[in-house]
């Protein structure tokens, strides 16, 4: 484990160890703030696609454990056997920000900032034609600058053939770690408990009028031209397995993929 992770880990173990009747955040997590603000903020002011230092990419995936196990508070479903922190949304955000997070709150929907928990019926009002609507927000993106940290847990409404609801919030989840209500995927899997650590964290970013998916993947999917993978899926099932991280769409088996390695560009208001 490297030894800038060594408080992260120490963070993450104690969470799960927390007396749940006691205040999680005054005794536990606003003493740790002052240990990533420093270099958080620094990291948020330089955000670049460009490559980052290894090790800076595993502290990002370290604190993302963190946050992801804050973010069971939230949660409903049963793929998680622990119920998880005792802990209010105001806290949590003043955990986050306090290290150099930024709360975005985006209105149209976009994979990008919003991860899928739920799909609901409009309610009164027949969604925009084409579109995919809010309908509410369980807890909000952060960002580190121009990238992405965290996306919106959010339930959308939209007309029926946009999303398919069982697949949207069902089918398996890559580059996260934890979920209460859906199976998860990421390369920590399957590692001990020290080497897990050494997983990258992936890096989304605002770039002008367009969203770079994975700026570390190595297959550019806007190449027309692009091999398909031992996985057999098409271009586009690989855009939206990137994008939205999980498919919303397509019904091929989802839970033995590796999409780890692709990487797009995308105009900023495409769904």
């Amino acid at each position: 484990m490297p030894v800038s992770q060594h408080s992260h880990v120490d963070l993450f173990r104690a969470i799960h160890e927390f007396d749940p009747e006691a205040d999680l955040f005054r005794e536990l997590l606003r003493p740790w703030i002052d240990e990533e603000r420093e270099w958080l903020t620094a990291f948020a002011q330089q955000a670049s696609p460009a490559p980052i230092a290894i090790e800076d990419s595993w502290r990002l995936y370290a604190l993302s454990r963190i946050n992801q196990v804050l973010l069971l508070a939230f949660q409903k479903g049963t793929h998680d056997s622990w119920e998880g922190p005792a802990l209010t949304l105001s806290d949590y955000l003043a955990f986050m920000t306090g290290m150099g997070c930024q709360v975005v709150e985006e209105a149209a929907y976009s994979p990008f900032f919003h991860e899928i928990v739920e799909v609901v019926d409009a309610d009164g009002t027949l969604p925009r034609k084409d579109c995919i609507d809010l309908a509410r927000v369980d807890w909000p993106a952060l960002m580190l600058g121009s990238m992405m940290f965290s996306r919106a847990g959010v339930a959308v409404s939209c007309i029926p053939g946009m999303l398919q609801p069982e697949i949207a919030t069902s089918s398996t989840l890559y580059w996260t770690h934890r979920r209460k209500f859906r199976p998860t995927a990421d390369l920590a899997n399957g590692w001990g408990s020290n080497s897990q650590w050494r997983t990258q964290f992936r890096r989304d970013y605002i770039v002008g009028d367009k969203l770079l998916f994975n700026a570390d993947g190595k297959y550019d999917l806007n190449h027309r031209a692009l091999q398909p993978l031992e996985d057999e899926l098409t271009r586009s099932e690989r855009i939206e397995l990137l994008t939205h991280g999980c498919f919303v769409n397509c019904i091929k088996p989802d839970d033995d993929l590796f999409p780890y390695d692709d990487r797009v560009l995308l105009p900023r208001d495409f769904q």
